[in-house]
């Protein structure tokens, strides 16, 4: 009985040395913080159709965001049109997401198909959001297409979306 009690505590005090070994302990951890301003977007001037014929049934007309006016039926009679200018100041050299959302159109039309311009960059569909790296302040420029709906009416039919960017 002897030998099994002192092979037992031969073996307990080995644990103990495995256990004493030095180790890299302890280790220094890095922090590493990047403070960034608040994003905020300006709407400079609204997305603008001009006049268009009440008959609008089911066709489209696309404003670019250079402000060409796509209307192959010849709907726009009229006023002016333009892509929505809009201005977004945030940090420096930080990635972006922009993304359109929020399509509120209105009796007679619906709005789809955006496509989105920062800093005269590459035009880019943005419904889905995409990413872009900031300036200091930038211009987004933004057009879409409108589709008739057969159900407009004489009279003002403004629509709305929103904008959103954050930091990714």
């Amino acid at each position: 009985m002897k030998s099994i009690t002192a092979l037992s505590g031969f073996a307990l005090s080995g644990l103990l040395f495995t256990t004493s070994v030095d180790a890299a302990n302890p280790e220094t951890v890095s922090v590493d913080v990047t403070f960034v301003a608040a994003i905020t977007i300006v709407e400079d001037s609204a997305l603008l159709f001009g006049l268009i014929d009440e008959a609008l049934n089911t066709e489209t007309i696309t404003i670019a965001t250079n402000d060409d006016l796509t209307d192959g039926d010849g709907m726009v009679i009229g006023g002016l049109q333009r892509a929505a200018d809009l201005t977004i100041t945030a940090t420096l050299g930080v990635s972006m997401n922009i993304t359109i959302g929020g399509i509120t159109p209105n009796t007679g039309y619906t709005l789809a198909t955006f496509m989105c311009d920062y800093e005269l960059g590459t035009i880019t569909a943005c419904e889905g959001g995409y990413t872009v790296t900031s300036v200091a302040t930038g211009a987004l420029r933004v057009g879409v297409t409108l589709t008739g709906n057969n159900l407009a009416v004489p009279g003002v039919a403004n629509g709305s979306f929103t904008v959103t960017v954050s930091y990714i």
